[in-house]
């Protein structure tokens, strides 16, 4: 075989050039693409019309060529026509060149962060010679290039008979996969080496190959398996958006940078923020952080979802764009993460291009559910999937489909404590399947179908509610709770009235109960005052959860406004829930007002239609409404009598929450008789059965009445501590202590508030405001 040295020096830069060109499988196109020269030049010079370029130009070659360090330099200088300076040992054959000028990781120009565990994973696993196969996956601008090459150049000692690091990214045949590694192992001599003449080449020395961006050449995986079964000593580690699905095959998926929590202040410390300042201070080196600015530097990488090359994209804008405005700027962030730098890969010069790419590989099926799952936020469920994606392509093969995209690393399962599975996908992901949608043109048939979908799931949970599944449908409810505020506010925006009122007024309960009173009123509102057409059920029932949103927060105008529109679409001689529920808003109203025996009346009437409807939930809690203003009334004759039916109905429908609650007013009422000790008890208990259902205000009005127990028996400090504690979790929830329910227990709170006096009470409500509810318990119980 001619030497290396003989063809540089008799046959000139042209055959070198060309040679090492076919060695890492690149047409002259893609040469001068990889390179950034014109393919004029790379012509020019194979065919012997420039025997030498300029320095730039031969730099260029070089990185396109991936050559390693040991034979860069006799490449310049023969590049530059300076043939007297190669060093190259005679006595190796050209092969051995190659293998030289190849057996070099590309150096890498910044510094790595963050990915110290999936670094010394893969050099553990190099570590393990029954692994062969290593696979890093993630999606396009995770990272996997850069752990990979930082792994294979921390690991040169680990493999005796060199490491090779061969970018495919240019390749657009999966045949020609393993002629380039058998040209980079240095069999360049034969035009199609096959498996078993890279075998009978390597032998038993001990290599390491790393593939770099395999997605696209999934075919040659096969090739890769018999390659393996053959060459003992080989190891292989490539980076692919997607497995290979062969045997032997260890994947490790790269996963988003760490985020920083809300609050952080060592922003270096995170891996998130701590690149966005290292590449941010690259191009602005005076960049200083003050509180607002790292607030600011927290959301945009949160909303970059830690993904690495949107967190140096942006990171590269700072020069021109100060953090407010590149916040604001990443509303469109697709329009943002772009002018990467210029010796990085085309697609990976902008997000847009490094998506697109992953795109492209998609077949149609694939493409269109990846379309039809931009409409969801927060994730969603194969049922979702189904039933929106259904809308534009029935029929298809919805786990089959989905599974793909996950193993392509465009959607994520994510955590799901239900039995049905749960996905998920990074945002700007999500902004371009979302730009794919619109430019389909399929966005409002797949829009009214999400919105459809969460419409029927929130009546269902309606039914659901007041029974033993609660928990899980509350559960289920929060986990959609972004999906359901997309379809409110598609509904609004589309005109879609009724729709939207229907699922405001299925909503209301959810709200009411997890503590979301003011979005759940303003939701309320806004579809009420939309849709004046709307079904008169549904605007009743919306109506009915606007008064009660209202009356919890102390509003009673709104209340009093939403009872009498309530009043005026049911007749006094109804017999239906609808009139019921007005009734029930009136008669709270009332009580809110003081007038207790006002109230009495239409709480009756309550009853009386619900137990001609037969056993229900209303029916339970018009009975607890009754006792509740009998109460007030000092007539506590019936009323244990009410609780223990309403309880009996509570416990028949497994209502946990009212279980809880309907035992606090049995509380209240052992408290008004005179029997403390079991009022502690009672109360106590609300606060672990609200604890247990976190249920912020059913825990509030627990701790309120042990306060008012804690006074009653002279304990005025833990009465401080526990209307503290209990004041806390009101203003979190943003729940109000309803009038009547104040009313129950005013009269010991005032002695304790006088017992302590004002100053001694507010030091004991600031300290209890700093408890949580076990420290609480625990102080309170130590007064006893």
């Amino acid at each position: 075989m001619t030497e290396y040295r003989d063809m540089t020096t008799t046959r000139g830069f042209a055959p070198l050039i060309r040679r090492l060109r076919v060695s890492v499988g690149l047409t002259q196109e893609e040469l001068a693409e990889k390179a950034g020269i014109s393919v004029r030049t790379v012509s020019d010079i194979e065919r012997g019309l420039r025997r030498s370029v300029y320095r730039d130009t031969a730099e260029r070659l070089a990185d396109a060529l991936g050559l390693g360090e040991e034979g860069r330099p006799d490449f310049l200088a023969f590049a530059r026509g300076r043939a007297g300076s190669i060093r190259s040992d005679p006595s190796l054959s050209f092969s051995d060149q190659i293998r030289t000028l190849f057996a070099t990781v590309p150096p890498q120009p910044t510094r790595l962060i963050g990915r110290e565990h999936e670094v010394d994973l893969l050099i553990n696993a190099f570590g393990d010679r029954s692994i062969r196969l290593l696979t890093l996956t993630g999606p396009g601008g995770i990272g996997k290039t850069r752990v990979a090459a930082e792994a294979a150049a921390r690991s040169q000692g680990m493999f005796r008979d060199g490491i090779f690091f061969l970018s495919l990214g240019s390749i657009d045949q999966p045949g020609r996969v393993i002629r380039l590694i058998a040209r980079a192992l240095g069999l360049v001599g034969i035009e199609n080496a096959t498996v078993t003449e890279i075998a009978e080449h390597v032998g038993e020395g001990q290599v390491l190959v790393v593939l770099d961006t395999f997605e696209h050449v999934l075919q040659a995986a096969v090739s890769l398996a018999d390659l393996l079964s053959e060459c003992n000593g080989l190891t292989l580690l490539v980076t692919s958006r997607e497995s290979l699905h062969i045997r032997g095959e260890h994947v490790i998926p790269i996963p988003a940078l760490e985020l920083p929590d809300v609050g952080v202040t060592d922003l270096s410390t995170v891996a998130s923020t701590a690149l966005f300042l290292d590449r941010a201070r690259a191009v602005k080196p005076d960049l200083s952080l003050d509180e607002k600015a790292a607030r600011l530097l927290v959301d945009i990488c949160r909303r970059l979802n830690g993904l690495p090359l949107a967190i140096e994209l942006a990171a590269s804008r700072i020069q021109h764009l100060p953090l407010v405005a590149l916040s604001d700027q990443l509303e469109s962030r697709l329009n943002v993460l772009t002018r990467g730098p210029a010796d990085l890969p085309p697609r990976q010069r902008t997000m847009r291009d490094t998506l697109a790419w992953s795109h492209e590989l998609l077949n149609p099926t694939e493409q269109s559910l990846f379309r039809a799952i931009s409409v969801f936020s927060g994730g969603w469920t194969l049922k979702g999937a189904t039933h929106v994606w259904g809308s534009t392509s029935p029929g298809r093969d919805i786990l089959t489909t989905m599974s793909a995209l996950v193993d392509k690393s465009l959607v994520v399962p994510a955590e799901s404590e239900g039995p049905e599975p749960r996905y998920g996908m990074l945002d700007v992901i999500g902004e371009y399947a979302t730009e794919q949608r619109e430019k389909h043109g399929e966005s409002q048939v797949l829009r009214r179908a999400h919105a459809l979908f969460f419409l029927s799931l929130a009546e269902r949970a309606e039914q659901e509610l007041g029974g033993p599944a609660q928990e899980t449908w509350y559960r289920n409810l929060l986990l959609e709770h972004d999906n359901l505020r997309k379809a409110l506010r598609w509904a609004a925006s589309q005109g879609e009235t009724e729709l939207g009122v229907r699922l405001a007024g299925a909503l209301w309960q959810f709200w009411r109960t997890l503590g979301y009173y003011a979005e759940g009123r303003a939701w309320l509102n806004e579809t009420l005052e939309a849709a004046p057409e709307a079904g008169t059920e549904f605007r009743a029932k919306a109506m009915w959860g606007a008064a009660w949103l209202a009356f919890h927060q102390d509003d009673l105008r709104m209340a009093r406004t939403y009872s009498e529109q309530l009043l005026a679409i049911t007749d006094e001689n109804d017999r239906t829930i609808m009139r019921r529920n007005a009734l029930t808003v009136k008669a709270m109203l009332h009580m809110a007002e003081g007038r207790f025996p006002a109230a009495l009346v239409p709480l009756r009437r309550c009853v009386e239609i619900c137990e001609m409807l037969g056993p229900s939930w209303h029916l339970a809690t018009s009975k607890l409404n009754l006792a509740l203003a009998s109460m007030h009334t000092g007539h506590l004759k019936d009323v244990p009598r009410l609780l223990e039916a309403a309880l009996d109905l509570y416990r028949a429908f497994g209502d946990e929450r009212f279980v809880a609650r309907a035992r606090v007013y049995l509380a209240h009422l052992a408290l008004l008789e005179g029997k403390t000790s079991e009022a502690r008890r009672l109360f106590s208990e609300g606060v672990r059965l609200f604890s247990a259902l976190e249920d912020h205000g059913g825990i509030a009005e627990s701790l309120e009445g042990l306060a008012a127990v804690s006074a009653s028996d002279l304990k005025m400090e833990a009465s401080a501590l526990l209307w503290g504690t209990a004041t806390r979790l009101r203003e979190s929830s943003t729940s109000k202590t309803l009038p009547f329910e104040r009313a129950l227990i005013d009269r010991w709170l005032d002695d304790a508030k006088a017992s302590l006096g004002e100053d001694e009470w507010s030091s004991m409500l600031a300290r209890g405001r700093a408890l949580d509810i076990e420290d609480t318990m625990a102080r309170v119980n130590a007064f006893d």
